[in-house]
């Protein structure tokens, strides 16, 4: 479902019963002496849970008060970004569905009126809110004594950066994450048990923000082992990549608000289509991963029974090598020979064909598509 979301709230939407939570105190954007705003620079104030709000209420919405120059004038507008789980459970482990929404706005009332505002409207209020960021989310719980860095280490080796419209990729955490960045847009698949040890050490180290509410949750009651998590989400913070990749997947929106993509359905086809994209690009020599060198010579030969000796070799050698270095390294290898090689290489490895078999993929395309809902209860002891 959704993790995190950044709901925009307008003037007529709230009221601010404590200026002085926000920095800058936001008294005078109501009423004189007035802050001087102007057109090239919005004037912006932070309110931001403290220390002791953490303490006595767990966790709490990063609140951002913006007035700045729209189209018909200034405007006033309140962004209230917040991890839905954490809002409702204290953790994130824990994923909500769709009949938690009343719960999940009376939550969220209650938590913004701890930070000073009341929400006027109600519900509805919250419903109606438009949205500006959403995190789809899918935590992958391994049962069979499997571990995430298994799946990470096959997304390592796949170069995303044309089909999934992102520019950058990273590693992070001896390999325990690894993450699709684009300008507005990116694709995050990490160890979830791995990463909120990191947090534990420093908030920076970790993919997850906002921790805190969650440090102990393990301490409280053990679990049954195996237990892994492999989580896989896709964030979105730009409306426009948001409704592309609705339309991609069959869906379309006149107005995007926190009802209408709060959905079990879109977030099924958003984290399908996006392991579908990443599999597509996956080199089809890497499927049978744990083959022996004779399975997988075996297996292209029987199932290319046109090529060649020396080119079944070939393809062998390059499945060998990508396995230990991934397909961003091996292009880097193959960039002193001519500028086709690559490309050569790729059709080749395009076209070959294996034997049918379960992947790490499979898994995870077969888990989005059940869509259970995690919920840390059913593994404890």
């Amino acid at each position: 479902m959704i993790d995190t979301v950044c709901l925009i709230f307008k003037e007529t939407d709230f009221h601010i019963m404590d200026h002085g939570r926000f920095s800058p105190a936001t008294e005078n954007l109501f009423r004189p002496p007035y802050i001087k705003v102007t057109g090239k620079q919005p004037f912006k104030a932070v309110n931001n849970p403290t220390k002791k709000d953490k303490e006595t209420y767990g966790y709490c919405p990063r609140v951002t008060l913006f007035k700045a120059l729209r189209k018909g004038g200034f405007q006033i507008f309140l962004h209230v970004e917040f991890s839905i789980p954490k809002l409702l459970y204290g953790n994130n482990f824990d994923e909500v569905c769709e009949t938690d929404f009343g719960e999940i706005c009376s939550k969220l009332s209650q938590a913004l009126e701890v930070m000073g505002i009341k929400l006027i409207g109600g519900r509805k209020t919250i419903a109606e809110a438009g949205v500006s960021v959403v995190h789809y989310a899918k935590n992958i719980v391994l049962r069979n004594y499997d571990t995430p860095y298994r799946y990470l280490r096959e997304f390592e080796k796949i170069n995303v950066s044309m089909r999934l419209d992102v520019n950058k990729t990273d590693f992070r955490n001896e390999g325990h994450a690894v993450r699709y960045h684009g300008n507005k847009y990116e694709v995050i698949m990490y160890d979830k048990i791995k990463d909120l040890e990191q947090a534990g050490k420093s908030e920076k180290r970790a993919i997850e923000k906002d921790n805190y509410s969650q440090m102990t949750i393990f301490d409280l009651q053990p679990l049954k082992r195996p237990f892994e998590v492999l989580r896989l989400e896709v964030r979105f913070g730009d409306k426009r990549k948001l409704k592309s990749e609705l339309k991609k997947v069959g869906m379309v929106f006149g107005e995007l608000n926190f009802t209408s993509l709060f959905s079990k359905q879109i977030a099924q086809k958003i984290l399908l289509s996006t392991v579908t994209d990443i599999e597509a690009m996956s080199p089809k020599l890497l499927l049978a991963e744990d083959a022996t060198l004779e399975e997988s010579f075996s297996d292209l030969c029987i199932n290319n029974p046109g090529n060649s000796l020396r080119k079944n070799l070939a393809l062998l050698a390059m499945r060998e090598l990508i396995k230990q270095i991934g397909v961003r390294k091996f292009r880097e290898i193959t960039k002193g020979y001519s500028s086709s090689t690559w490309y050569s290489l790729n059709k080749d490895m395009g076209e070959a064909k294996l034997s049918k078999k379960s992947t790490v993929f499979t898994s995870i395309k077969n888990d989005i598509r059940s869509f259970q809902q995690v919920k840390l209860e059913n593994y404890h002891i």
